[in-house]
C-alpha cells in the first residue's frame, strides 16, 4: 500500500509519513502541489492525504487533478480549519475522509485504520 502525503508544513509531512511507516505502510512525503504531482504521476499511489490549505494550490484542486489522472485514487483530506463547505466539497470530490490539525494520533490510527489494512 502506497501513500503520498502532501503538507506544505514540513513538520506535519514528516511526522505523518514516519506515523504511516510504523504502521507498515510505505509513504512519500510532498511539500508542495507541483512536486506532488510529479510524485504522483512516478510513485502511482494507492492513497493520499491531502492538505487543504497551501500556498500554491488548495488541497481540493489538487484531489480534481489527480482524480483526473487516476479516477480510482483515495483520499484523506487534511486541515487546520473544521469547514462544513470544504468537508462537503471533499466528499462530493472522493475523498474518504477529512483530519482535522492537530491530529490525534488515536482519531489518525482509527481513521487510516478504516480504510486501509495496518500491523498493530
Amino acid at each position: 500500500m502506497k501513500i503520498l502525503v502532501v503538507d506544505d508544513e514540513v513538520e506535519v509531512a514528516n511526522f505523518l509519513c514516519a506515523f504511516l511507516k510504523r504502521l507498515g505502510l510505505e509513504a512519500k512525503k510532498s511539500f508542495c502541489a507541483k512536486d506532488a504531482m510529479e510524485s504522483f504521476n512516478e510513485y502511482n499511489p494507492d492513497w493520499v492525504f491531502l492538505d487543504i490549505k497551501m500556498p500554491d494550490i488548495n488541497g481540493l484542486e489538487l484531489l480534481k487533478k489527480m482524480k483526473e489522472i487516476k479516477k480510482e485514487i483515495n483520499a484523506i483530506m487534511i486541515t487546520g480549519k473544521d469547514d462544513d463547505t470544504a468537508r462537503e466539497e471533499a466528499r462530493s470530490l472522493g475523498a474518504s475522509d477529512y483530519l482535522v490539525k492537530p491530529m490525534d494520533l488515536d482519531e489518525m490510527r482509527s481513521v487510516i485504520k478504516k480504510y486501509i489494512p495496518i500491523k498493530e
